[in-house]
């Protein structure tokens, strides 16, 4: 079962799950008439973006429920006391109540654990759900890291299903990475899942957390603030320093901390990739996209801040870490969201204390 659908359960759980496993997809009134249709046609169709062509795929297998419907909402409260494994897919502002219905619904008497995979970003999840689920749930993080977006369709993508005019565009990324423990106590299955040491899987989420999506912020901020649109339109010297950005900064700082787990090799290709995945013109992502909700991506709990703390802490400066918040910082300005002296924003906003960053952020905040 899979709470939520949106791009990141369409485009990549879907495809990635669906051939081991039977899907039903759980969302609220705003998605009606999309999980009609997989209930319908228990189908719909993804664009998978490669380097060079865009594959359409078709996911089979699936369902869906409306959880505003009561009757549907009740079907789905007697199906949580015979399932094994959820992900949930949210977002932030939904996780709560979500993992509240679960805990609610899923049964207290059950034979077996129920194993719940959280696809947010938000980590703070762990901690304010420690303890509060019992014993016959158990929550796991995951690794989403596959880039995924719906938007309308165009002559390069095809809709979800008859009678849509929204696409569901995926990259081609592949890769379900889980903890060997995990997959052997929940009974796992299928090629789909990526299967290694706990130490190795915290390793691979702080890569693609400060890796992926720092270097995502840190594109999007730069096109942003120059009224660009897309990523592929970003220029080669903004490229060169994203890349240094990951090549001195991330790679060194997560090899530091983690090198008896990944090898140089790994991490460096994973780099080397990662630009050319940000900026493929079969996806087209958009700068809109990357910007959004920029402003809580600098709070002491989020990737930027938590980000340059791990890279100092691994014995490296982080001056790409911290012009990334100096760029965050300026374009909220400009958009109104922020305002004040800069001291102010870095010490109220991001809780930033520690005097090393806050001379870098300032620092840069004067460069373009």
């Amino acid at each position: 079962m899979v709470f939520g659908a949106g791009a990141l359960s369409l485009g990549f759980l879907g495809p990635m799950l669906s051939g081991n496993y039977k899907l039903i997809f759980c969302d609220l009134e705003i998605k009606k008439n999309l999980i009609e249709f997989l209930r319908k046609e228990n189908n719909y169709l993804v664009n998978i973006c490669c380097s060079t062509k865009i594959i359409p795929l078709k996911v089979f297998g699936v369902s869906g429920f409306n959880l505003s419907r009561v009757k549907e909402r009740n079907q789905v409260k007697k199906i949580l006391k015979k399932i094994k494994i959820i992900f949930t897919a949210v977002g932030s502002k939904g996780i709560d109540e979500t993992l509240s219905f679960i805990e609610e619904n899923s049964g207290k008497d059950r034979e077996e654990k129920l194993y719940v995979f959280s696809a947010e970003n938000d980590k703070t999840i762990f901690k304010r759900w420690r303890g509060r689920l019992g014993k016959k749930i158990k929550l796991c993080d995951t690794i989403m890291g596959r880039m995924c977006r719906v938007e309308k369709t165009g002559k390069c993508y095809q809709s979800v299903g008859s009678r849509f005019k929204e696409a569901v565009i995926a990259e081609d990324f592949y890769g379900l990475p889980v903890s060997a423990k995990v997959y052997h106590q929940a009974g796992l299955k299928g090629k789909t899942w990526q299967v290694m040491p706990e130490k190795e899987f915290e390793a691979r989420a702080e890569l693609k957390l400060f890796g992926h999506n720092g270097a995502h912020l840190f594109l999007s901020h730069l096109g942003a603030l120059q009224g660009l649109t897309y990523f592929y339109q970003i220029n080669s010297k903004d490229l060169s320093e994203v890349k240094s950005f990951l090549d001195q900064e991330v790679g060194p700082a997560i090899l530091h901390q983690y090198g008896e787990f990944l090898k140089p090799i790994e991490v460096k290709k994973y780099c080397a990739k990662l630009i050319q995945r940000l900026i493929r013109r079969t996806f087209s992502d958009t700068i809109e996209r990357g910007i959004r909700n920029s402003l809580d991506k600098i709070t002491s709990s989020e990737r930027l801040v938590k980000g340059a703390k791990f890279v100092l802490k691994n014995g490296i400066t982080p001056k790409y870490f911290c012009r990334i918040i100096a760029l965050v910082i300026k374009l909220n300005i400009k958009k109104g969201l922020l305002s004040g002296p800069v001291d102010k924003i870095i010490s109220h906003h991001c809780r930033i204390k520690e005097k090393k960053l806050i001379s870098l952020i300032k620092n840069n905040f004067g460069r373009r």
